[in-house]
């Protein structure tokens, strides 16, 4: 026996009434070869299955099958060409022993583009049902009207078919099961797939679903099933299905289709399933299903459509499912949907633009699930929403529709509530708020409806719980409070509503958020500038969030009132005796560096009911901390040293064990009792022993270290100690140039700078120069240039009666030939007189593709003034001359030549080389 053959299998059959034989080999490619007794045709009446997965039983094999029983079903699956092996060698008893055959069903493992040769040459007067697949050919077996005659179902999917059969189906009776048996109800359930079908015949089916189709002739006959999903078709004719009768499933999913037409259903009353969702559809119409009034489901999912107008399935009373998610929906017209219908259980909206969702979720009866999932759905409008809803229409859709009307307070008791209710995804949308708080006694009555009898879920939304949410917290509160055994665990309903902001409850459930922490920012007077100021809800307080901000010192003032102070996590190092202490009920001070607090501040701290001060740099605690009653305090992870000045602590910390937080962490960390409870010290450990070597040593040290500090500073912030004497003492000693007392030099500086900066220069920085007492006098081209000169005399002329030249660098500057031609005069300047001659002012961040190698040089070597420098102007005032005293006759400098005309002509005519 090789691994491609298996022969001389004896198969004897027991006398059942049904015979399954099962061959599921390993591998690919093994064929079964099978020989029949000669006397064992006793066993004709066992109607018999032959089923094969990953072989192939070739004909002459089922043949032998067929000699010994009633062979009615062929289902190979992943088989080969193999089947027509031996052919040529089978009798005409042969082929006699399989005609008896009602469904083959023959699954190819690979395309071979045909199928066997027996399908085309013998008769099969009771083939009812046949399956080829994945064989690979372009159109469906020929001459099948004359060799299956009474063909019922005609299924070649995942083919290569490019043309539809003419004239299937070509027998327009229903064909019966062999010898009278019948599907039982459990295996007719599966077999039909929710189709009415008879348990004693065979379904009508053509599909020819996962071919290459891409254009349809008209359909007619009698047909329960049309499949023609995943093809290329494009278009749809108005009569392709005019003449076809009974159907009941139409699948044309996955093509091209952009549109349907007005008659595509007509005469379609016993349709129960049509599948259209993956195709291009932008619209569909009321019209389009007037005749289809029985459909169960339909599916429009993964198309186009943008709107869904009024009536288009109003009519469908029998839907029970509704598949319209992954489409452009932005709006649905009132009446759209089925409202009076029992029987509508599922609608998916997924995936689509809706933004508030449709009142039509709450009308109908029995509604059991409804799918909002990824739209751009808002509770923004509340109010307005909830009035707008029907309340009849809620009524009759509810299990208050026993009930003569709506309870008269604005709440629904829990009595009247059902168990079961109706689950509405809303995931992934864009609900921040659910604000209940502006709701009349009707809008509270309908939400209070809503909530009991349909499970809203929430997850994945950016619910935003600060004041806005409080009274809905309070809502759900009232309703879980309410609750009886009469109905369902409603916690669980909100469940999915998780507050994802303010990060202080985030990733909490609504209804688990502790009343206190609802609270919304509020722009209150006095609020300190780099804090956040919110007004909490329940009681109104003000809550200061000053945490985490990088502060060094406490805020200057707060708003009056109860006040909640939030300093964590700064760099706080001391806390004095502001008087808003008085007013502060919770102060939070922990992850600080806090070293030092007045005795003041405790003193003023007699209203607070909440003090954390835990993790920083406490050594001793002022004795006035005794004299506040706090319900909660915390000065744990402290450094405190129990020396003499401690030993007041056991005592307090004994008796106010019982608000105190983790008594047992407050600890020594000094070397003589480092780790030990101060409360368990003794009396005499608390001691301050003397040692003057080391007072000394300490003071030498502190003495040399000042020295050495000092030092360092006076070098490292030499300009701004000269800068500061100048500034305050008027007194310049140092930097002073023989220049600055030449007469010829008439000018204190020279401003070079780009005519594009020219708005900064003359309104800011000459501005602010000129107007010093006594002012600096500045020469600058636009007024100061004499008239008629050429250009490089004027600045020749210019450099030379100036003590400075003042540069303002810009990439203004660095792209203008003639200010970098000054910078160049300038600079030679300062080569040859060997002076600090050049002030370079740079007023932005330079492009260092524009910088040249010379001015880079100078940059990289020598100081310049960026124009951000905090104390810009003070060095700048110190590191040109001293001005010179006005003259005492007050008569204007004859110094500035300020004709209009000089200004006028200058800009025009030179200032463009700028």
């Amino acid at each position: 026996m090789n691994t491609n053959e298996l022969t001389n299998i004896t198969v004897r059959y027991p006398r059942l009434y049904n015979v399954h034989i099962y061959f599921i080999c390993q591998q690919s490619g093994i064929i079964i070869d099978l020989h029949s007794e000669q006397n064992a045709t006793k066993f004709k009446d066992a109607i018999t299955y032959v089923v094969s997965n990953n072989c192939t039983v070739p004909w002459t094999s089922l043949a032998a099958v067929g000699k010994v029983m009633d062979l009615r079903v062929v289902h190979q699956v992943n088989m080969t060409s193999d089947i027509d092996r031996n052919i040529r060698n089978m009798t005409q008893e042969d082929f006699h022993s399989i005609m008896n055959i009602n469904t083959l069903v023959m699954e190819y493992e690979s395309a071979t583009s045909h199928v066997s040769e027996l399908i085309y040459q013998r008769n099969w007067p009771r083939m009812a049902e046949i399956w080829i697949t994945n064989s690979g050919i372009t159109a469906a077996p020929g001459n099948l009207t004359r060799t299956m005659p009474n063909l019922q179902a005609l299924s070649l999917p995942h083919n290569n078919i490019v043309k539809q059969p003419s004239s299937f189906p070509w027998n327009e009776n229903e064909e019966a099961l062999p010898r009278g048996i019948q599907r039982s109800p459990a295996f007719n359930v599966n077999y039909a797939r929710g189709m009415q079908i008879e348990p004693n015949i065979f379904f009508r089916v053509l599909d020819l679903s996962n071919n290459a189709i891409s254009q349809l002739s008209p359909f007619s006959g009698y047909l329960q099933q049309l499949q023609l999903s995943s093809n290329r078709i494009q278009n749809l004719s108005g009569d392709l299905l005019l003449k076809l009768e009974g159907m009941q499933l139409l699948d044309i999913s996955n093509n091209l289709i952009r549109f349907l037409p007005q008659t595509l259903l007509k005469n379609q009353t016993k349709l129960l399933y049509l599948k259209l969702q993956n195709n291009l559809i932008r619209k569909v119409l009321a019209s389009q299903f007037e005749d289809t009034t029985f459909l169960k489901v339909i599916d429009l999912s993964h198309n186009r459509l943008q709107r869904l107008k009024q009536g288009t399935f109003n009519m469908l009373n029998h839907l029970e499912e509704i598949l319209l998610q992954n489409n452009q929906i932005r709006i649905i017209e009132p009446n759209a949907f089925p409202e009076s219908s029992i029987r509508l259980k599922t609608i998916n909206l997924s995936g689509n633009k809706l933004t508030i969702v449709p009142p039509f979720t709450f009308y109908i009866k029995n509604l059991k699930y409804v799918d909002y999932s990824n739209n751009k759905i808002t509770f923004d409008q509340l109010q307005s929403y909830i009035l707008k809803l029907d309340p009849a229409k809620i009524q009759q859709a509810s299990p208050l529709s026993s009930e003569s009307e709506f309870p008269k307070d604005c709440y629904l008791s829990s009595e009247k509530a059902a168990s079961e209710f109706t689950k509405i995804v809303l995931k992934d949308n864009q609900i921040t708020h659910i604000n209940t708080s502006d709701l009349s006694c009707k809008g509270k009555l309908l939400l209070s409806v809503i909530t009991k009898f349909y499970s809203l879920y929430l997850e994945g939304n950016p619910l935003h719980c600060d004041c806005n949410m409080y009274q809905t917290y309070i809502f759900l509160q009232n309703l879980i409070q309410m609750q009886t055994p009469f109905v369902s665990d409603i916690r669980s309903r909100f469940s999915t509503w998780i507050c994802r902001s303010p990060s202080s409850i985030a990733n909490r459930k609504l209804i688990d958020v502790d009343k206190s922490l609802f609270r919304c920012r509020e722009a209150v007077k006095d609020c300190p500038t780099m804090c956040t100021c919110y007004r909490r809800t329940v009681d109104l307080s003000i809550i200061v969030d000053c945490a985490k901000r990088n502060l060094l010192t406490i805020p200057e003032k707060l708003p009056s009132g109860k006040v909640e102070l939030d300093l964590r996590d700064n760099h706080i190092e001391s806390v004095t005796g502001a008087h808003y202490l008085a007013n502060v009920t919770k102060l939070q001070l922990q992850n600080n560096d806090i070293s030092q607090i007045d005795a003041d501040a405790f003193l003023l701290l007699r209203n607070v009911s909440s003090l954390n001060l835990a993790t920083n740099q406490l050594v001793y605690l002022p004795k006035q901390i005794s004299q506040i009653y706090p319900q909660r305090l915390d000065i744990t992870n402290n450094p405190f040293k129990c020396d003499c000045h401690a030993g007041w602590m056991k005592d307090w910390l004994l008796t106010s064990k019982h608000f105190l937080v983790n008594e047992q962490s407050i600890t020594c960390s000094d070397e003589d009792h480092h780790g030990n409870m101060i409360s368990t010290l003794e009396e005499d450990e608390f001691d301050c022993p003397t040692d003057i070597k080391l007072i000394i040593s300490v003071t030498l040290g502190s003495l040399l270290f000042l020295i050495f500090v000092t030092a360092l500073l006076v070098y490292k912030f030499s300009i701004e100690i000269k800068v500061l004497m100048y500034t305050h003492l008027n007194w310049h000693p140092f930097d002073k140039f023989s220049e600055d007392n030449d007469p010829n030099k008439i000018y204190d500086a020279f401003v070079t700078y780009s005519n594009l900066d020219y708005r900064w220069v003359i309104h800011t920085l000459r501005r602010t120069l000129e107007s010093q007492d006594p002012p600096y006098r500045l020469c600058v081209h636009d007024r100061d240039f004499s008239v008629g000169e050429a250009i490089m005399d004027n600045v020749q002329n210019s450099l030379n009666q100036s003590k400075r030249m003042i540069m303002v660098l810009s990439n203004n500057y660095l792209r203008s030939e003639w200010c970098m031609m000054e910078f160049q005069l300038a600079h030679l300047k300062m080569l040859k007189d060997r002076s600090r001659y050049l002030i370079i002012v740079v007023t932005e961040s330079l492009d260092e593709t524009l910088v040249n190698e010379e001015l880079g040089a100078y940059l990289r070597t020598n100081t310049y003034l960026p124009l951000s420098n905090r104390w810009f102007w003070r060095k700048l005032k110190y590191t040109l001359p001293v001005p010179a005293e006005p003259s005492m006759s007050g008569a204007p400098r004859s110094t500035y030549p300020t004709l209009p005309d000089i200004t006028h002509a200058y800009n025009n005519e030179v200032l463009t080389r700028f």
